[in-house]
């Protein structure tokens, strides 16, 4: 006897017609719940394309300040053409489906979650349509990921909140800063100064470190990190950058920052006293560290992206960044193709540091976004670092939430003079100079203790140096 053959059942898009209705009968029996919902609620919501098109409606009524109840929604409908000789009757039928809108918040849940598995099955199918006719398995990886995270950005898209939401979040702030004055401190550096004057790298912010060359913006970064490892207890996941320098440069910078060996004993192989102890200790606890690079001297900003997500999502432990160092920006390229010439340089700098400021939004966590200074303050008398010396472009000053400058305070003592930290721009705190003493064997800035006002002695042929009068 053969077989029965199988019934095939058609697959139809989640949605839950009685959720919909639910949900527009709350709006409608109820004032507040319309005041509070509508605007929050997408249209797509609505899988039904008549309950959208009611939603719609009551909607444009909501916009344009007036009342939400079956007369008025229905004369909106009429008059954009979607009414018809059955329309009272159904939203009459909607007024009496539920006895109150007590539970309209559940309702909109599931109208909700079904949208979500709708724009999911859409961006798989979009996805698997690419991966028949590409050609690049790179631009189809990095496409699905766009298409998929890119869901959970269209969510969190907000709408217009009362002023006095966010007045009473900022009590609510203010309460918890009276009993714990670190509650909202961000990740600190290990450089007292400068973590006062910032409260900390904090989640979502863009940190532009600018400097010319040699002065030691990527050891500045790296102490940073390593200053963040040698704390004990605490786990943070740090993803690093580097375009320019291979990670075994990386590697022995910050070992010699952390085991306290010089430069010269780990290029020469003559490492003093227990100084091989050390490495190997320090060596054995970055087995447990969170910490990962990346020396690929062509990466853009959606490859590092696409690799931060899937890092977050490998299953080592976490499933998020703590922060994110790029070195450097002026290596990037929106393609990786290094035979592909930028039609507009100046644009695609832009277009990198927005994207740059949009993941540490994604991510949550403080971005360092290394960049060169332009030669122009070379020319200058007064070599104090302005925001216009920000290379390429204007773009990168806009985006940042804070701009770092390293400068040295003496240009004609070339190594032998102190670094400055000029905090030029801080978009939620103050600005500042501090005075760093940097120690080239380590690859070690730290604070100076003096902190205080300097002006370096000019000495001319003949003349006696001229005193400071501060």
């Amino acid at each position: 006897m053969a077989e029965k053959e199988k019934k095939i059942v058609p697959k139809i898009f989640p949605h839950n017609f009685e959720a919909e209705q639910s949900v527009l009968s709350c709006l409608l029996i109820d004032g507040n719940v319309s005041s509070q919902y509508i605007g929050k609620i997408d249209p797509e919501c609505f899988y039904n394309e008549k309950n959208r098109k009611i939603y719609e409606a009551m909607r444009a009524l909501n916009d344009a300040g007036e009342s939400v109840d079956v007369v008025t929604v229905t004369d909106q409908m009429t008059k954009t053409g979607f009414g018809d000789e059955k329309l009272l009757d159904y939203l009459a039928g909607l007024t009496v489906l539920m006895p109150s809108a007590a539970n309209c918040a559940n309702y909109v849940k599931i109208i909700q979650r079904d949208r979500v598995l709708r724009l999911l099955i859409e961006k798989c199918n979009l996805i698997i349509e690419n991966a028949y006719s590409s050609t690049n398995e790179e631009e189809t990886l990095r496409l699905a990921e766009k298409e998929i995270y890119g869901i959970g950005n269209d969510l969190a898209k907000s709408s217009l909140e009362p002023l006095y939401n966010a007045a009473i979040e900022l009590i609510e702030r203010l309460n918890v800063l009276s009993k714990n004055k670190d509650a909202y401190r961000g990740l600190t550096t290990g450089f007292p100064h400068f973590d006062k004057l910032t409260n900390g790298l904090q989640k979502g912010d863009l940190i532009i470190l600018a400097a010319r060359p040699s002065v030691g913006k990527t050891a500045f970064a790296l102490n940073i990190a390593s200053n963040i490892l040698r704390r004990k207890g605490e786990q943070h996941a740090i993803a690093i950058y580097s375009l320019e320098m291979p990670a075994v440069q990386l590697a022995q910078r910050m070992l010699c920052d952390l085991a306290n060996v010089t430069m010269d004993e780990i290029n020469s192989g003559e490492v003093q006293g227990d100084g091989h102890q050390h490495l190997w200790e320090i060596t054995k606890s970055l087995s447990n560290s969170r910490v990962f690079v990346n020396d690929s001297s062509f990466v853009s900003p959606n490859d590092i992206a696409g690799q931060c997500r899937r890092l977050c999502g490998s299953g080592k432990g976490f499933t998020k960044l703590d922060l994110l160092i790029v070195d450097y920006l002026g290596l990037m390229s929106l393609h990786t193709d290094s035979k592909r010439e930028p039609e507009n340089r100046q644009l695609e700098i832009a277009t990198m540091s927005r994207q740059m400021k949009g993941f540490a939004k994604e991510f949550q966590c403080p971005v360092i976004l290394l960049c060169q200074m332009s030669r122009g303050i070379e020319n200058r008398i007064e070599k104090t670092p302005q925001l216009s010396d920000l290379r390429e472009s204007g773009a990168i000053e806009q985006d940042a939430d804070i701009v770092l400058f390293l400068s040295r305070e003496d240009e004609s003592a070339k190594h032998d003079s102190p670094i400055m930290l000029d905090i030029s721009k801080h978009r939620n705190g103050e600005l500042g100079r501090i005075r760093l003493n940097f120690d080239g064997k380590h690859m070690r800035f730290s604070e100076s203790a003096d902190q205080g006002v300097y002006a370096p002695k000019q000495v001319t042929q003949g003349h006696k140096p001229k005193q400071d009068e501060n």
